[in-house]
């Protein structure tokens, strides 16, 4: 990491991949890692001739990355700070075939200044989903890779905060897969990964709700009930009941988990 990542690192810790006090002191995958097999899949289509789009890049570790494997590289996100970082990355690296934009993926406006019918490749790293605005970027065989935060992440945890997700109506990756084949993407793989994360303590693991955006405020849940985000005299005693009942010899356990598709747009 550069001098300028430090503050991010405190601010955003493994959110955005950054390094922080907040992640495990273990993780057992029990087989390959969500994070390996994503960088498999990138490493496996970022060619020399394709044209990329990073949705939610972030602080740009992967797009910085995959800059020098492939023709161009192209970068969206909505978090100021993070995107600058992205950029004074890109500098340091002396990248010449990055470009970085600002906004959200659902802003109409800002996808204007993305162009129409470029990428080969596009992929989510555990950020906004393909919209129909982006869509118009994609070439006709374009592919895109996505890495989900499951609606089931965590679920037993949500569970004693009473924040447990609706999947049925609000998060459920199987309508989101619906959704991908009537843009007129076709489903190449999906895979589900489970795993667990195990902390040292009550305060370690309350680092985990510090994080923005909070595990116990999930952006795409609209229900208010599930907006409120961790407060320590409200839900701290639900914490150290969580703790009590999921203690082991290797820390405080949490069951997480992701899921990896892949499709191919076709007419």
């Amino acid at each position: 990491m550069f001098d300028f990542d430090a503050a991010l690192a405190k601010r955003y810790g493994g959110f955005a991949s950054y390094p922080s006090a907040a992640n495990p002191l273990h993780i057992e995958y029990y087989g390959e890692s969500p994070a390996a097999e994503m960088d498999r899949l990138l490493d496996r289509y970022s060619t020399p001739e394709r044209t990329v789009l990073d949705i939610g890049c972030g602080a740009g570790f992967t797009l910085c990355r995959l800059a020098s494997t492939v023709k161009a590289i192209w970068g969206l996100d909505q978090a100021a700070d993070l995107l600058q970082a992205a950029r004074l990355r890109v500098e340091q690296l002396g990248l010449t075939n990055a470009t970085l934009v600002h906004g959200s993926s659902y802003d109409g406006e800002v996808l204007k200044s993305l162009p129409h019918a470029t990428f080969d490749l596009a992929f989510s790293r555990r950020g906004p989903d393909l919209s129909v605005d982006l869509l118009r970027t994609l070439r006709k065989d374009a592919t895109f890779v996505q890495e989900l935060v499951s609606d089931q992440d965590g679920y037993s945890l949500l569970e004693v905060f009473g924040r447990r997700n609706n999947p049925p109506l609000y998060a459920d990756h199987q309508i989101k897969l619906h959704t991908y084949t009537g843009f007129g993407l076709l489903p190449v793989s999906y895979k589900e990964y489970f795993y667990e994360e195990f902390y040292r303590d009550s305060e370690h693991l309350e680092a985990l709700f510090l994080q923005v955006p909070p595990m116990l405020s999930p952006w795409w849940i609209r229900q208010k009930q599930n907006q409120r985000p961790y407060d320590p005299s409200r839900d701290r005693p639900a914490l150290d009941l969580y703790a009590r009942y999921n203690t082991t010899p290797k820390g405080i356990r949490v069951l997480r988990q992701r899921k990896i598709l892949v499709l191919r747009r076709s007419a």
